[in-house]
């Protein structure tokens, strides 16, 4: 079982990944997107496909009560933006800046253009989206028949590998990961403060460390009864 249940990657072999990256560079416009300031929101045109060089994203959706349920963080390398991309349709989550990033741009127009001569570009970019449906299931499955406990532990996992400073620790306040797990502050709290009196986790303003990531790791993979 994969514990972090929460990583999605772009390509499932590097040199495929590699060959679509460097493609789309060719193609690309340079954006700059500053640390709290918003790529493009939920609803927006789905007009261009992004490949993140520097930084980390989040992507964010907002339920029609206004309540934020934060989805992945996307860290150097990463490809996203093609389901509106393929389908013309609208962005179905914001995506903004953790920190100064630094994206490539493909605008939708030139990118089909780019099909028409290069068809193996289209299939890497396909193999792109399969993989974006089958982690958005996994996610779907995960926030439907998992609890909090299990749902935390998954999501701190992934996090670390994602946003883990080279001393373990991990930029993100309770509120933030309240919005990872679709839960109040006070249950991620609550839940949290039982861990580190365990000696899991420490806690620390705005950031938190995994002390005992084989406990950890023991609960992202428990199966709920």
């Amino acid at each position: 079982m994969d514990s972090g249940r929460g990583t999605f990657q772009t390509g499932n072999e590097t040199g495929q990944q590699d060959s679509l990256a460097d493609a789309l560079h060719a193609l690309s416009t340079v954006v700059l997107v500053k640390r709290g300031r918003d790529l493009f929101r939920q609803g927006d045109e789905g007009d261009a496909i992004y490949l993140l060089k520097s930084g980390s994203l989040e992507i964010s959706t907002l339920s029609d009560d206004g309540r934020k349920l934060a989805l992945n963080v996307l860290k150097s390398g990463d490809i996203f933006g093609e389901i509106a991309l393929v389908d013309g349709g609208r962005r179905s989550a914001t995506v903004s800046a953790l920190e100064d990033s630094n994206l490539l741009r493909v605008g939708r127009e030139r990118l089909l253009a780019e099909f028409s001569a290069n068809p193996d570009l289209a299939l890497q970019l396909l193999g792109v989206l399969i993989r974006r449906v089958r982690w958005i299931s996994t996610q779907l499955e995960n926030h439907a028949f998992h609890p909090l406990e299990i749902r935390l532990a998954r999501r701190l996992v992934f996090l670390a590998g994602q946003m883990a400073d080279q001393n373990g620790r991990i930029p993100v306040s309770q509120s933030d990961l309240a919005d990872h797990v679709s839960a109040t502050r006070e249950a991620v709290s609550k839940k949290l403060a039982e861990w580190k009196q365990l000696g899991i986790v420490e806690i620390g303003r705005g950031r938190l460390s995994i002390l005992d990531r084989r406990a950890l790791t023991d609960i992202a993979s428990m199966d709920p009864i």
